[in-house]
């Protein structure tokens, strides 16, 4: 099986992943949300609470309860961001590391996740 690599910002090999991880942690629609903003943003560090109003700002019109938001996202998608490899969630500050997976990018272009539409 093919693996892919996940940089840091110093364009450093940090992991990798296959694939079919890949898809699996893309297959969720606020998933896809995430994965797109954070590669939106310009920092590849942001704070948690950015992170959930980009995506409950993105959502299909429909109010998105933000505390339901986030124990869904830190018991159910966190994990599988964690991993895969490309994100790591530090609890003590409430932020989350970004690394950058070219594969990723290719897949939210094809599954058409506008990257820019989700970055306030």
């Amino acid at each position: 099986m093919t693996k892919h690599p996940i940089v840091d910002e110093d364009g450093l090999v940090r992991a990798t992943c296959d694939l079919e991880s890949l898809f699996r942690l893309l297959a969720n629609d606020r998933r896809r949300r995430v994965a797109a903003t954070l590669q939106a943003m310009a920092d590849d560090c942001i704070d948690l609470e950015e992170v959930f109003a980009a995506v409950a700002a993105a959502s299909d019109g429909g109010e998105v309860d933000r505390e339901d938001w986030r124990v869904e996202f830190r018991h159910v998608h966190l994990p599988l961001f964690e991993d895969v490899g490309v994100l790591e969630y530090d609890e003590h500050t409430g932020t989350v590391r970004w690394y950058h997976c070219d594969v990723l990018v290719d897949v939210l272009d094809v599954v058409g996740a506008d990257h820019s539409a989700l970055v306030r």
